[in-house]
């Protein structure tokens, strides 16, 4: 098995805005592709997007995505866990993630494709009220 250093290096993964590393694997008008990867110490910060962005889990431990459609409560989806491969964050969700172990890499897909001026980060210290967990 990789490690997460070899893999950023390998893949040519730059640092993303909401925190992980990511690099652009294929992008048109219709859609666009990432790998996107979080070390054990990473987190991506709270942030949504205006389209829906598919989730794929690829290699390393599980990842836990964090939804919250109102800012009020929230929900927990184990990628990579339990058959669970795919995720669909609807449009203007709010989300965040953190691998459960080691590292977890995944592959982002946005159609029409990603724009930054699609993307939302939320405030540094924002997070959903009802929010328990250390991210």
């Amino acid at each position: 098995m990789q490690d997460a250093d070899t893999l950023i290096k390998k893949l040519k993964m730059i640092n993303h805005p909401e925190g992980g590393h990511y690099v652009e694997i294929f992008k048109d008008k219709n859609v666009s592709q990432i790998y996107y990867l979080l070390k054990n110490n990473e987190k991506s910060h709270w942030h949504r997007l205006s389209k829906n962005e598919i989730l794929h889990f690829y290699l390393g431990d599980p990842l836990d995505v964090f939804t919250s459609n109102d800012g009020i409560g929230y929900e927990v989806f184990s990628l990579g866990s339990n058959n669970n491969y795919i995720y669909t964050v609807k449009s203007n969700t709010w989300f965040a993630m953190k691998s459960s172990g080691s590292f977890s890499l995944i592959g982002c897909t946005v159609a029409p494709a990603f724009d930054f001026e699609d993307f939302e980060l939320a405030p540094a210290t924002w997070k959903p009220e009802k929010f328990k967990i250390e991210l």
